[in-house]
């Protein structure tokens, strides 16, 4: 497997000055397709991201900034690479970067990546973002989100567009870097490897704790596979969480500690012993309103036998993460798997730090595992 270096041009707004919140006129690399988009220096102030606000470790000097308009927007088109495996259906796509706002306010950024024909026809698209204040916990940030696909057959260039939409007040503070679309020639990223990561494997109920969660072996305790909606203060379908989640949540029941696990078969062997597979592990994880109650996400990779040859833990996502309100937030990791590994245990600890109800929450669970 193999993978393009970063088909964007000035993906990080770093050619070019950067400034204030105002519009910054044509910005190398990016064409002006609607308002006007600012580049922002991190040390601007006023509100502005900072150095050491959350967002890309490898982050230059500038950020891109929606200016002054309801919508701003920008766009370029690049030429994909390794057309051939792109029409034998071996070639995908990981288009990302990282999105965010202004404390409370609503205002954000995406970037839709079309795929186009030779003729300019569209054969499918992505998009990447946006973060919205929920996600970021009313905390002006930057979170990184992306999304990794098959290329559709037939296509030769792509065609980005960076859009920034503003919900109030007169200034358009979604916030974007380092933005990010590769091509890997290769096996496609494979499936989540997580079976029932949703807890929709089951009828949903109330808090109390589920006899058996298909797909999952307790190890510690009771979960709990809980509707959206359910009386008593649980989170509902418009609080924050998954975008696209189902009808059901898994929860900590009413133990104090809870663990629930499962173990799943790597595939791509060879490309894991000569190091050129990646993993990409995330999922939603939450709890109730001040309450300190948690989950923790966490995989081991492991060999034929012997000890984990590697661990990665997500969470939990604390009160103050959450903003004192009840809901899920996203959390995510990447990095190379373990050369020699052949299975990874995927672990879930519910932890209870007040009360009856252990009010850790967890949806849309994800494992997948695709091209270094």
């Amino acid at each position: 497997m193999s993978t393009s270096a970063n088909l964007i041009v000035n993906p990080g707004a770093e050619t070019g000055p950067g400034g204030g919140g105002s519009p910054a006129g044509q910005i190398p690399g990016w064409q002006a397709a609607e308002g006007g988009v600012a580049v922002i220096r991190y040390d601007t102030g006023g509100g502005y991201p900072g150095p050491g606000d959350p967002g890309p470790p490898d982050r230059g000097v500038n950020f891109f900034g929606g200016g002054t308009s309801p919508k701003s927007r920008i766009t370029q088109e690049v030429t994909l690479p390794d057309q051939a495996e792109i029409d034998a259906g071996l070639a995908s796509y990981r288009l990302g970067g990282w999105f965010g706002g202004y404390a409370g306010q609503e205002d954000s950024a995406q970037l839709t990546a079309e795929f186009l024909g030779a003729s300019g026809q569209v054969l499918g698209s992505a998009t990447a973002g946006p973060v919205s204040a929920s996600d970021r916990g009313g905390v002006t940030k930057l979170l990184e989100r992306s999304v990794t696909a098959a290329i559709p057959a037939g296509a030769r260039k792509a065609r980005l567009s960076l859009l920034f939409t503003r919900k109030g007040g007169s200034s358009n503070d979604g916030y974007a870097d380092s933005l990010t679309l590769t091509v890997t020639v290769g096996a496609p990223p494979s499936g989540n490897l997580i079976v029932n990561p949703s807890a929709e494997g089951s009828a949903g109920g109330s808090g109390e704790p589920s006899a058996t969660i298909p797909g999952w072996i307790t190890v510690e305790g009771a979960a709990s596979v809980v509707r959206y909606g359910t009386s008593g203060g649980y989170p509902t379908a418009s609080d924050p969480g998954p975008s696209d989640r189902g009808a059901n949540f898994l929860a900590g029941g009413n133990s104090a500690r809870t663990r629930l696990a499962q173990t799943v078969t790597l595939p791509g062997v060879a490309d894991i012993d000569a190091g050129r597979a990646r993993f990409t592990f995330g999922g939603w994880l939450g709890g109730y309103l001040t309450q300190e109650d948690g989950v923790r996400l966490s995989v081991e990779f492991l060999p034929a036998s012997g000890p984990p040859l590697g661990l990665v833990v997500l969470g939990p996502v604390t009160s103050g993460d959450r903003g004192g309100r009840t809901g899920l937030f996203y959390r995510s990791a990447t990095g190379t798997v373990p050369p020699g590994s052949r299975t990874a245990r995927v672990l879930l600890l519910f932890g209870r730090a007040g009360g009856t109800s252990n009010d850790g929450y967890a949806d849309a669970l994800t494992l997948t595992i695709g091209a270094a």
